[in-house]
């Protein structure tokens, strides 16, 4: 098995990943045709360019471990940098992997370490959408795997059928770069595209949950955005039901600070100290002390 069939087992593939073979039909479109598991073999054949295939990104018993944001227009360059970094700041999550496509636009790829159950995971995506992506017309994006379309998505690095250009993941400083001109002309170093993607960590667990925990803010009422199963919920590494929760606007933010406290400002200075904690909690704690520090200023 390549180095790079390797980092994308790693991060995007599930223990049974199915796969469908693309073939135009008889309009000219692509048509997904169920071929199966997908094997390491497999893989290499499209990496190679010569084969068409797409991942079902949900697995037969309802699971996914892998969410796309695909940006459709190169346009879109500058919402796609925003929302790659704004990941990482606020929602305190790993950075997603970001390819170009061998046509036009983007994709962002949002690795889960442990499969979920498919609900979450639209919700999540439709968050991150109503937060970060509200300007951009719902004909210019797509989520995957998204209630109103297939779940597939075409693995990359592949050779796009009707441009002849190639999908590739990116460094996100070199993203600027195809804008104008989308896709790689030749197929990329496949030893580069996995060296790419070894520099990358999929989410975990505690870390999905504080996300949707923090997304939740500007969640609908009757939202479950911030919702995980129980039985996915409940032993979260590193949370307990009793922890308190610091004001994230309607859904409690998971602590490791105790409840040994005897006047605000030791609990302040607790949660601007928690590791842990997310970074907008942190944050809202260090402005919260901001009086209790204030400099006195001079006569």
């Amino acid at each position: 098995m390549s180095n790079l069939t390797t980092e994308l087992q790693r991060l995007f593939l599930l223990d049974d990943q199915q796969w469908h073979s693309q073939k135009p039909d008889e309009s000219g479109n692509s048509a997904d045709l169920a071929a199966g598991a997908l094997t390491p073999a497999i893989v290499a054949k499209c990496l190679a360019g010569e084969t068409d295939m797409a991942m079902n990104l949900i697995s037969p018993d309802g699971m996914a471990r892998v969410m796309v944001v695909n940006f459709k227009k190169a346009s879109d360059w500058e919402a796609v940098a925003n929302l790659h970094q704004a990941v990482q700041d606020e929602l305190d999550l790993p950075a997603p992997a970001l390819s170009v496509s061998g046509r036009k636009g983007y994709r962002l790829w949002f690795s889960l370490a442990e499969p979920i159950p498919v609900a979450p995971a639209r919700n999540f995506l439709k968050a991150l959408r109503r937060r970060y992506l509200a300007d951009i017309p719902a004909a210019n994006l797509e989520l995957r795997p998204d209630s109103d379309a297939p779940a597939f998505i075409k693995l990359v690095p592949a050779r796009h059928r009707a441009t002849g250009k190639w999908s590739a993941f990116i460094d996100p400083s070199l993203g600027g770069m195809f804008v104008d001109e989308s896709g790689l002309e030749m197929a990329p170093n496949m030893d580069r595209q996995a060296g790419i993607l070894a520099g990358l960590e999929s989410i975990k667990p505690v870390e999905f949950q504080r996300a949707l925990n923090i997304l939740a803010t500007e969640a609908e009422p009757d939202s479950e955005v911030g919702q995980l199963p129980k039985e996915r919920s409940a032993n979260l590494p590193g949370e307990t039901a009793s922890q308190p929760g610091l004001d994230t606007g309607g859904s409690a933010s998971k602590l490791n600070v105790g409840s040994n406290y005897s006047d605000p400002k030791s609990f302040l200075l607790a949660v601007m100290n928690d590791a842990s904690a997310s970074a907008r909690a942190r944050i809202r704690a260090a402005k919260a002390l901001l009086p209790y520090f204030a400099k006195s200023t001079p006569e």
